[in-house]
């Protein structure tokens, strides 16, 4: 497994793009409605996720999730790249 950052590059992009979402809105609920998958989806790729890491990346809270210590370090790391693979994906779904 390669590693940047401290960051597992061996992994799915899909789980950074739904964790980023999910950090970004700090809602499960909304990230579902966005990317247009289940709840349920959101909750395996970001315990998926966590797994792969190691780590727990979100907690819990009435009004939605609130990240953890290391996923604030997480989504500050990758926020810049996944925003801009997110842009490249967007400009080939337009082509």
């Amino acid at each position: 497994m390669f590693k940047y950052l401290g960051i597992s590059i061996n992994v799915n992009f899909e789980l950074y793009k739904v964790f980023y979402y999910v950090a970004k809105y700090k809602n499960v609920t909304k990230t579902s409605q966005y990317l247009n998958v289940s709840q349920p989806a959101i909750t395996k790729h970001i315990k998926k996720l966590e797994n792969i890491l190691n780590i727990k990346l979100i907690t819990k809270v009435p009004q939605g999730i609130e990240l953890t210590t290391e996923g604030k370090l997480l989504y500050k790391r990758i926020k810049t790249h996944v925003e801009k693979l997110l842009e490249v994906e967007l400009k080939n779904k337009v082509v």
